[in-house]
């Protein structure tokens, strides 16, 4: 009987031992996974790195929730925010702009632009899309039966606001995700090399010696080989370029990143286009509603990818500015910064949390896989702004601020969405000291000598 036991545990230990070995890996690897850098923020005050790029987050895009204006009932909420540009896409379908027969009514479109005029920001228009009848298939989006009826479009409306309204320095961006809507291809009929060089050409005679920019290809997502066809396409055909877009929504930063990384190892092919600005058109948490929008975490969220992004990308650009009809059929979150009956969320706050940061960037170092920073010199004054998200993840760290005139200084911390408080240290030329921050939380710390 024992002998039989003795058998009966060896099978066991024989079965379950590749199982308990599989196990025990699976764990470490989590836990692996799970480890990352912690920070160790350190600045030089005596450093400076150029202006903060403040053009990098003070951007929205508005989507096609409505064929009204949009923008307009929250003007006023909007200017507080120092925005540079706003993003509005369905131009043509929304507005009825061509009555045929060459004959065009920019009233509609005219209203939009006047919004966004009065916010302060400049109008980035993504040119798009054709009405039915417009359209190959039939179909809203689908490809023009008729590209002169779509270059006469185009021409007229780059015209009609370039020159005869005289507003410089719009954006023209090439449709809204092509890949999307109207099925276009990179590479096949429907093809976006057709539709930008048209496009493009259309701008330029419509245009011509006015300031203003184009672009494309305002895809769902970072796919290398629409961004390589499309720096092929401008380069063989000699039309302009001057920045390339792409939208991203990702709770796990180390994406943007590498998206970042696979558009430098591309643009390596491209000399001629080393220096094109660089714009994510849309950005967020998640591509579909979250609750995200309605808290904390969204704002956060753009304030990290600020202090990841900076000097990687030239402009992004938060969706969206307000929410649809409230509530959604689906009762689901909206996407917007304001919700549809006119009330601030979280993320609408970032704004101007982060415009607290002007000023000469400083240099600094020690960012870890959570917390990351950017720090400027304002005055006399050292800033240096202080970000934690993912994963729920709190860290206490130290911060180093090197190149102080010893003496006495404020410190100021201003939390996100939270209280400020003050105290007052004596500094050597090194200060130092030790941050806490919980989980999806944001800071800026002021260091100012009395």
């Amino acid at each position: 009987m024992k002998h039989r036991q003795n058998i009966l545990i060896t099978l066991f230990l024989l079965i379950a031992l590749p199982l308990i070995t599989y196990a025990l890996k699976y764990i470490y690897d989590l836990r692996k996974s799970a480890a990352g850098l912690p920070a160790n923020i350190i600045v030089d005050s005596q450093s400076p790195q150029g202006q903060i790029p403040s053009a990098l987050w003070q951007n929205i895009s508005q989507g096609g929730e409505e064929s009204v204006d949009m923008i307009k009932p929250i003007i006023s909420p909007l200017k507080n925010l120092s925005l540079q540009l706003i993003r509005i896409d369905h131009l043509f379908d929304f507005c009825s702009t061509d009555k045929g027969g060459g004959v065009y009514d920019f009233s509609c479109l005219d209203d939009k632009v006047n919004s966004i005029l009065a916010t302060g920001a400049r109008p980035m228009l993504s040119l798009s899309y054709t009405t039915n009848d417009m359209s190959l298939t039939g179909q809203n989006a689908g490809q023009p039966k008729d590209w002169n009826q779509w270059y006469k479009l185009v021409k007229a409306t780059a015209h009609h606001f370039s020159v005869d309204r005289q507003i410089s320095g719009i954006y023209y961006e090439v449709w809204n995700e092509p890949d999307l809507f109207g099925g276009w291809k990179y590479n096949r009929d429907p093809n976006y090399s057709t539709l930008y060089i048209q496009t493009a050409r259309a701008v330029a005679d419509g245009a011509p010696n006015s300031l203003y920019k184009i672009g494309g290809p305002a895809i769902t997502a970072y796919y290398s080989s629409w961004i390589k066809s499309l720096f092929a396409t401008a380069a063989q055909n000699n039309v302009r370029l001057d920045f390339i877009s792409w939208h991203k929504y990702s709770k796990n930063l180390d994406d943007y990143d590498k998206d970042f990384e696979n558009f430098n190892q591309i643009i390596s092919d491209y000399p001629q286009y080393y220096s094109i600005e660089r714009l994510i058109t849309e950005i967020g948490p998640n591509s579909d509603p979250d609750s995200d929008y309605d808290n904390a975490n969204s704002g956060v969220h753009l304030i990290s990818l600020v202090t990841r992004l900076s000097g990687k990308i030239h402009r992004l650009f938060s969706f969206e500015a307000i929410d649809g009809p409230n509530p959604r059929s689906d009762k689901s979150p909206g996407w917007g910064m304001i919700s549809h009956d006119l009330k601030p969320k979280p993320r609408y706050y970032a704004f101007l949390f982060l415009n607290q940061l002007t000023g000469q960037r400083l240099a600094s170092s020690g960012d870890g896989s959570w917390v990351t920073s950017m720090s400027a010199k304002s005055g006399n004054s050292v800033l240096v702004l202080l970000s934690n998200y993912g994963n729920g993840h709190s860290e206490t760290f130290p911060l180093t601020i090197q190149n102080l005139t010893p003496g006495k200084y404020t410190i100021t911390t201003i939390d996100y969405l939270g209280s400020s408080h003050s105290k007052t240290v004596m500094a050597t030329a090194n200060y130092r000291d030790t941050i806490y921050m919980t989980p999806n939380s944001a800071k800026l710390i002021k260091v100012t000598p009395q």
